[in-house]
């Protein structure tokens, strides 16, 4: 899973991992209420709030003073169920134990990692010289292509020795094809196929070696064997900077991936410094 792909903490749960783990920093903010000894401060409170309104647990009260009331309530609702929870022993139990554990982490995680985004932001500048590069390392062609799939290669073999010996590929597809999607369109897959394709490494590695009109030798893959056909090709059409940055979802998905790498580059680096032991 990816570093980046956060759980999201219940309220409840967050709460109680803060005032159970106790606080770690001097708050000399207004104290607003006392429930059994415990103190909720001007600063509690915030952030308390800004979690609330985070996390959309409720509508926003017009009337301030009036949230304020509603909010304090619930925040001495939660310390003492907190308390009691301590008192009476709920957090010793192993499913509480190990639940407490992960949201822990999980805030700390995040935490550290909104930290090193926001050292490391990426820049245009950073998304324009991604940009450039995967645009030079990109096969310039897409393709038009057919395939059979079989189980095993020497099937594929056989396959491929009948169609160079001039057999016709489509009726080949048709009775022998593993693929239902293609099978009865003579193999052929459906639309043009480009370096972006949801297609297997396999797959597109072989296609792009081969000529128009030149059948492979059998290829594996995690879904068989697949003796390929180029039947075409063109030039792609590649977007330009100014047409990258205008579409809507282009440039969010590439600030997400160099974001992803940054936080694997920082994870990278805590593992080299870490002694790790698998039991």
């Amino acid at each position: 899973m990816s570093a980046l792909r956060y759980v999201t903490l219940p309220l409840l749960l967050a709460t109680v991992v803060l005032v159970g783990c106790g606080k770690k920093f001097s708050d000399d903010s207004k104290v607003l209420a006392t429930v059994d000894g415990e103190k909720i401060t001007e600063q509690d409170y915030d952030n308390y709030l800004l979690l609330r309104q985070s996390q959309n647990q409720q509508q926003p009260i017009p009337d301030k003073e009036k949230e304020r009331k509603v909010v304090l309530n619930e925040m001495v609702d939660r310390i003492l169920l907190t308390q009691h929870g301590a008192a009476t022993g709920v957090e010793q139990t192993p499913e509480v134990h190990f639940r407490l554990k992960r949201v822990r982490e999980n805030l700390l995680a995040q935490e550290v990692i909104r930290k090193a985004l926001k050292e490391t932001p990426v820049t245009d500048e950073d998304l324009k010289k991604r940009f450039d590069k995967e645009l030079e390392n990109t096969n310039k062609t897409e393709y038009k292509a057919r395939h059979i799939l079989v189980k095993t290669e020497d099937e594929a073999k056989d396959i491929a020795k009948q169609l160079k010996g001039g057999a016709n590929f489509a009726q080949l597809a048709k009775a022998k094809s593993l693929d239902d999607s293609s099978k009865d369109q003579g193999g052929v897959l459906p639309n043009w196929i480009n370096q972006g394709s949801p297609i297997v490494p396999e797959f597109f590695n072989t296609m792009t070696s081969l000529k128009k009109g030149q059948v492979s030798e059998p290829v594996k893959s995690d879904y068989g064997w697949h003796v390929i056909k180029v039947d075409n090709t063109r030039a792609l059409k590649l977007p330009s900077w100014e047409e990258f940055m205008a579409d809507p979802h282009a440039p969010a998905g590439l600030r997400h991936r160099i974001q992803e790498e940054r936080i694997q580059e920082v994870l990278k680096d805590l593992k080299a410094k870490a002694k790790v032991d698998f039991s």
